[in-house]
């Protein structure tokens, strides 16, 4: 599997590259919705190993479930952080799939 900083060095890049609008072009778009599409089922597999390790740490807990989850919040800060990326990477997917239908539409 990619390594975690890897999936979001490449997601930085697409965004960065999609936001300057230098190299928009219908084919950029066609490989930057690609790549971006890729990366974010590789950040998905991310995020479940993290939610699958969250939940071990809850269950697992012997004290309340509210200290479970804290703790475990505490020691899997990567569940939080790829759910937030995935829904901003979901919006620029949007964004960039609706610009291609627009691209696509015009010629």
């Amino acid at each position: 599997m990619k390594e975690l900083s890897e999936i979001l060095d490449k997601i930085s890049l697409i965004v960065d590259s999609y936001e300057s609008g230098k190299f928009i072009s219908l084919e950029n778009l066609i490989i930057m919705n690609r790549q971006l599409s890729c990366n974010f089922f590789y950040l998905t597999k991310h995020n479940i190993e993290a939610f699958n390790e969250h939940n071990d740490i809850v269950y697992k807990e012997t004290t309340s479930n509210a200290k479970a989850v804290v703790k475990a919040n505490k020691e899997v800060p990567e569940l939080r952080m790829t759910r937030k990326i995935l829904d901003a990477a979901r919006a620029v997917s949007i964004s960039l799939n609706n610009e291609l239908s627009i691209m696509k539409r015009d010629n």
